[in-house]
């Protein structure tokens, strides 16, 4: 069979489809011919090609063509065209039109790729598809090495995600809790330095761009590097802050200086126009020095009720001073012709509203909804209507934040009385919430029908804050946002039974029960802590975990050892062991705490974090070690005595 490719200019993510149709051609059918051809322009009377282009018509169809998602697939034996409102989105048809073929990307990763041996002789392919969402994004979280964000990226657009963030200046601190292997003494620390991460950084921006996905900057850092302190690591820091930089930080108990001794923690005095100027200058010269970025996010201090207590800044909350910095940067923007677009937040203070500005030009804005004190036992879909007039009233270093999705969801409204232009979600379930259901199974339906519900609650899309290496025991997760994202009508059941198919072969339906069963037997919502620590309900469903990992291991066993299978379903078998012992000890560390044997329980939780570390290069392109101690210590002594588990060095 000839291919021929044809595409138009040298378009980076063109360039990058017609490779990829290219290489997995090549690979499906040994007997294919395939040839890409580059011609100036597009050239209606070269008809026997398949072509790959922008079309004028998709590009009208959508809202922005730079930022809104179409394709149209027309391959009719070998010839057509493959379309997008953008190049990305002819990117994203050419994945379509894999998939039509048998291809599938269970995970990232070379061993998350199954082609199938076929002919390509007298294909025919129809398909037009068009985004739910505006936002379908990743940001970094967790530890993480080039290579983990590298196949994180590839893999994005083979699901229609469209946005990729880099959090921070330099995003050191992801980067080094991987190379300093933070967490695991049996590997060596190599950390990185901040140049390193830096070209780490730009690689990880041209991959992006190779792809034409979207780029995200920042976010935490505006409150420390204008000021020079240091803005890469959540950590605290040994520092000497001379006199002329304390005056600018928030006065906190009649007192300026670090707060917690966590730059990144420390707000700054915003009623101090100094303050917002030096803010608005970084990043307008940002913006300035790489183009590159699409969407730069200015973000105010992490941490909580650590606001200035001045006299000034106590005549509005912090919102409204957030929003008097925003239009600052906007009006340096516009005065220095750059079309960069803003991110706000809406997160801890900023959850309550501005009551006295508003911003000039919201055009350029996007509100980022950042809900951190949810829960995950219930979904924006299924939240019951919260009576605003209920909300906690804004008490300045004395708030308690919502934890109901439903009163988060309030916020939302309050804010839209002054905003309402583009907006996304900015979540977590990948953050935390993933290891309290090691099944991976009740989380995927809760994020699934989050992600259905955006639209009606005021949001375009969803960045999800994440780990990177979250396919532990499968993708099903990963995979079940990007369909709700990119067609907020699509089934989940369709979904979970297609990407279970795909990631075991014939075996699906039982391993998607077996997920089923897992995620059950575990009870998310106690190993949240959202039950009491000692609970014979969730004793008796943990208990069956056992025989369920029992029923399942001869499969398991038998499919690890069978070579015939193709190797992304073999590659699947062989983490499951990994992840069925993990399970094992895991039930068996809350079984003791949830029958009231704390001590017990303690001992036990330090065995499946010393199994993860022990096993940690063997599972690492699917599972974070380092931020699952850092969960399971976080969550697992909830409602018990304060004991600190420790992970053995032997």
């Amino acid at each position: 069979m000839l291919w021929k490719i044809a595409k138009a200019g040298n378009d980076p993510a063109i360039d990058f489809a017609a490779q990829e149709l290219y290489r997995c051609l090549n690979s499906m059918d040994p007997n294919a011919d395939v040839a890409i051809l580059t011609y100036p322009s597009y050239r209606e009377s070269v008809s026997s090609a398949l072509w790959l282009r922008v079309s004028p018509e998709l590009a009208e169809s959508v809202q922005d063509p730079a930022l809104d998602d179409a394709f149209s697939v027309r391959v009719e034996n070998g010839a057509g065209h493959i379309c997008g409102s953008n190049p990305r989105s002819v990117l994203f048809g050419v994945y379509c039109f894999l998939k039509k073929l048998g291809c599938s990307w269970i995970r990232p990763g070379t061993d998350g790729e199954y082609i199938p041996q076929r002919s390509t002789e007298g294909i025919t392919v129809h398909a037009e598809e068009s985004a739910s969402y505006r936002h379908r994004g990743i940001c970094i979280e967790g530890a993480a090495s080039y290579e983990h964000v590298r196949d994180m990226i590839d893999w994005m657009p083979k699901q229609y995600y469209n946005a990729y963030f880099n959090q921070f200046y330099i995003p050191v601190t992801f980067y080094n809790r991987w190379y300093g292997h933070k967490g695991n003494p049996l590997l060596e620390s190599q950390p990185m330095t901040d140049e390193e991460v830096e070209g780490i950084r730009d690689q990880t921006i041209a991959e992006m761009k190779k792809r034409g996905l979207l780029y995200h900057a920042a976010g935490h850092g505006w409150t420390c590097e204008p000021f020079g302190l240091p803005g890469g690591t959540f950590d605290t820091v040994d520092m000497e802050v001379p006199a002329s930089t304390t005056r600018y930080l928030a006065k906190i108990n009649g007192k300026r200086g670090l707060f917690r001794n966590k730059p990144l923690f420390t707000n700054l005095c915003y009623s101090n126009p100094t303050v917002r100027r030096r803010m608005a200058h970084a990043v307008v010269q940002r913006c300035a020095e790489v183009p590159e970025i699409d969407y730069m996010q200015v973000w105010l201090a992490d941490g909580t009720n650590n606001q200035c207590e001045c006299e000034k800044c106590r005549k509005m909350r912090p919102a409204d001073w957030y929003i008097m910095l925003l239009n600052e940067i906007d009006q340096l923007l516009t005065q220095k012709r750059l079309n960069t677009r803003i991110v706000f937040l809406m997160y801890v203070d900023l959850l309550w509203e501005p009551q006295h500005m508003t911003l000039n030009n919201p055009d350029r804005f996007v509100m980022m909804f950042a809900p951190i004190t949810r829960t995950y036992s219930a979904s924006i879909a299924d939240a019951p209507l919260f009576d605003e007039e209920k909300l906690p009233p804004y008490e300045r270093n004395h708030l308690r934040f919502p934890s109901s999705v439903g009163e988060n969801l309030a916020c939302i409204r309050r804010w839209r009385r002054g905003f309402d232009g583009d907006s996304f979600d900015f979540d977590y379930h990948y953050m935390w919430d993933h290891f309290l259901d090691p099944g991976y199974y009740q989380m995927a339906y809760t994020l699934f029908r989050d992600m259905q519900a955006l639209h009606g609650v005021g949001l375009n899309g969803m960045m999800s804050c994440q780990n990177q290496r979250v396919f532990l025991p499968t993708g099903l997760g990963m995979t079940a946002m990007a369909a709700a994202l990119w067609n907020e009508n699509a089934d989940f059941d369709t979904v979970a039974a297609d990407y279970f198919r795909c990631a075991f072969g014939s075996d699906g339906s039982v391993m998607q029960q077996y997920m089923q069963d897992l995620s059950e037997a575990f009870d998310p919502v106690y190993l949240r802590g959202e039950k009491p620590a000692v609970n014979p309900d969730a004793a008796a469903r943990l208990s069956r975990v056992p025989e369920i990992l029992d029923r399942m291991s001869p499969l398991i066993t038998a499919r690890a050892a069978d070579t015939s299978l193709p190797a992304s379903i073999h590659a699947t078998w062989n983490y499951l062991h990994y992840h069925s012992e993990i399970c094992r000890l895991l039930a068996i560390a809350f079984w003791h705490k949830a029958e009231g044997r704390f001590d017990r329980a303690t001992e036990a939780l330090d065995e499946v974090l010393d199994y993860t570390c022990r096993h940690e290069l063997d599972i690492h392109h699917v599972f974070d070690v380092q931020l699952f101690r850092r969960s399971m210590e976080r969550s697992f002594h909830k409602g018990m005595q304060p004991v600190k588990a420790q992970v053995s060095t032997t």
